[in-house]
């Protein structure tokens, strides 16, 4: 079983049509040799039925010399026939052989008395030579009692001459369905050859998405056959994994250029941190006022080193969510939503929201949105001044939306 699982596609279809059109094959000629058989002896049957009947009505004495003359008219048998006259006792006195079955075995009528004669009531049967089953030395014939005499005439033809045809037919048939199983199997080979060449295409595309070239496309077929709609539905499933790997590849250079600009931004809160905790620690420090204003600027670069990491995870979070789940959202009204959040959670600065252009429906991922933007107008109003304004500003455009956030303050 593992041997012809690891048989390929055309081998196995074309193994299985030519072993079909084997069957086919073999099946047809038996039928048709037994059809000719049938035929053969029917025909046989025929003719001796009909000379025995015209043969039965003669004188057996002038027999002979009106078949020599030619005055008795007999049907067309084979050239190899055998006419026998007998007894009522089965003994043969009058015998009629063709020219050229001269040499043949004469068929051993001891048996046929009169009695048995009129027991076979005239259908043809089948008789040995010398009481063998071989089939080489059997004769078709009929026997009928005759009309003007105390005995039967016999009508005899080897069955040789049927089971020559046969064997000549059965080889002649035999080499010309072996010539069509041959072509029949080269033009099945051809045929599912050019009808499999398209899943090499596929193979190729696949190596090629395998080695980064994901812009690899399958060619275009139209139409309703098997490889046309396979084609659309590879490439449709290529555009999604290009999107999606290009989308990937966008979020990752955006984190590496946001934690490139991260690590620069945190940089300094944490030199001016431990700057102002060295001199604290080294005694530099000591007035009241002096530890408070250190106290201060510790707890204002703290609270930025921490906006700069909810940045940080808010970017990791929506990476690791995977599929946007988007919807027609009002862009303006979540930055409504979002500014009145904002007015009450600081109302030291003030919030206004800007529309610029008429429509702000757009295909997104409502939830995200709003994440994102709470996240950056708090974290400007974190390092606004007090009674500053902060504005969150979002303008429609012809195929996208631009979200704009601004500090006010001095």
């Amino acid at each position: 079983m593992l041997g012809w699982e690891r048989i390929s596609l055309r081998t196995k279809l074309t193994t299985l049509s030519v072993g079909l059109i084997g069957v086919l094959l073999v099946v047809s000629s038996a039928g048709t040799i037994a059809l000719l058989n049938t035929y053969l002896q029917r025909n046989t049957d025929t003719l001796l039925t009909t000379t025995a009947n015209q043969l039965k009505g003669e004188n057996p004495q002038l027999l002979e010399a009106k078949v020599a003359t030619g005055r008795l008219t007999l049907p067309s048998l084979p050239s190899d026939y055998y006419i026998a006259i007998l007894d009522a006792q089965g003994n043969q006195y009058l015998g009629l052989i063709s020219a050229t079955g001269g040499g043949r075995e004469v068929p051993n009528f001891s048996s046929l008395t009169l009695e048995t004669v009129r027991e076979t009531q005239g259908i043809p049967f089948d008789i040995s030579v010398d009481r063998s089953a071989r089939p080489d030395r059997q004769w078709r014939m009929v026997a009928l009692p005759l009309d003007l005499a105390r005995g039967s005439v016999v009508v005899a033809l080897p069955t040789n001459t049927n089971r020559q045809i046969i064997a000549e037919y059965s080889v002649i048939g035999g080499r010309f369905g072996v010539f069509l199983l041959v072509l029949s199997g080269f033009s099945i080979w051809l045929t599912i050859t050019s009808a499999l060449r398209p899943l090499r295409e596929v193979e190729r595309t696949a190596a090629a998405v395998k080695a980064g070239k994901f812009s690899s496309r399958l060619l275009t077929r139209h139409g309703k056959t098997e490889i046309g709609r396979l084609n659309r539905a590879l490439n449709s499933m290529l555009d999604s994994i290009e999107t999606a790997v290009s989308g990937k590849d966008k979020t990752l250079d955006q984190m590496r250029r946001f934690v490139s600009d991260a690590s620069h931004e945190l940089r300094t809160p944490l030199v001016t941190v431990r700057g102002y905790a060295e001199l604290y620690r080294m005694g530099a420090i000591t007035k009241r006022q002096d530890v408070a204003e250190a106290m201060q600027r510790i707890e204002s670069e703290a609270i930025r080193m921490s906006g700069l990491v909810e940045s940080l995870l808010t970017l990791t979070r929506m990476d690791e969510l995977g599929n946007l789940e988007t919807s027609e959202t009002d862009i303006a009204e979540l930055a409504d939503a979002v500014v009145k959040d904002a007015s009450v959670a600081n109302q030291k600065v003030s919030f206004r929201a800007v529309r610029i252009g008429k429509n702000f429906v757009g295909q997104v991922d409502g939830d995200r949105i709003k994440q994102v933007l709470t996240n950056l107008v708090a974290n400007a109003s974190r390092f606004a001044p007090d009674s500053s304004e902060v504005t969150l500003e979002i303008e429609s455009r012809e195929k996208d939306f631009a979200i704009r956030i601004a500090d006010h303050g001095d």
